[in-house]
């Protein structure tokens, strides 16, 4: 990446802080999954009252989902609109400087899609060895019991153990691309702030203020952004 893009990093976070912006990506999702959950339990409800309870915090997180991804929106805009007016790049620089970045996702999505699929594959490959040895190391008399009624609670047991060898495949596999992934936080976060500072004009004002983000959020809750 050219220097320019660690100066520009830098300037936008010192606005919105790498903390700050996590926090508010994790909120975002511990409000989705809440939702997702609630609509889950309330599918199950059998009791009309607890479904009403349900219903009551379903629409309260709903609420925050909202407001937390209006106001994530209206931050990202005012320090679009402050870059955009600070003149630090003109736009022929700011086009080149996305194009690196995105030259550089390309090859960080690439090598993380690559890597996973030699991880998948080597873990596939260690998981048939180690169940072709355990199968080799049982006698036939015995392994042919576990496939008949009466050995009913060992095929039950192997069944969630091959469910859970695979659930951990399946998680050190995500977990592993997803930390890949975190290295291009803050790539994205420049590259949406360069790519929205080439649309900003001199009637895009900055909304400041708890009160007015939040007078700007109630505005648009369901017209949208």
């Amino acid at each position: 990446m050219p220097l320019k893009y660690f100066e520009i990093k830098n300037l936008l976070r010192s606005q919105i802080g790498l903390v700050d912006s996590l926090t508010g990506k994790v909120m975002k999702y511990v409000l989705l999954y809440g939702i997702l959950y609630a609509l889950f339990l309330i599918g199950r409800a059998q009791d009309p009252d607890s479904s009403g309870g349900l219903v009551a915090l379903l629409l309260i997180m709903g609420v925050l989902y909202r407001f937390n991804f209006l106001f994530e929106k209206i931050n990202i805009k005012n320090l679009t609109i402050a870059f955009r007016k600070g003149y630090f790049l003109n736009d022929e620089h700011t086009e080149m400087l996305i194009s690196d970045i995105e030259l550089s996702l390309k090859k960080i999505n690439s090598f993380a899609n690559w890597s996973c699929g030699i991880l998948a594959t080597i873990s596939i490959f260690v998981t048939t060895t180690y169940l072709n040895f355990f199968k080799d190391s049982i006698p036939k008399e015995e392994l042919s019991k576990l496939l008949i009624d009466e050995n009913a609670g060992l095929q039950n047991d192997l069944v969630v153990f091959l469910a859970l060898l695979m659930f951990l495949i399946i998680l050190g596999l995500l977990g592993y691309y997803l930390a890949v992934q975190a290295f291009t936080y803050d790539m994205r976060f420049v590259n949406t702030i360069l790519k929205s500072s080439l649309y900003i004009d001199e009637d895009d004002i900055i909304i400041g203020g708890f009160w007015k983000k939040l007078a700007h959020s109630l505005d648009h809750f369901i017209s949208g952004f």
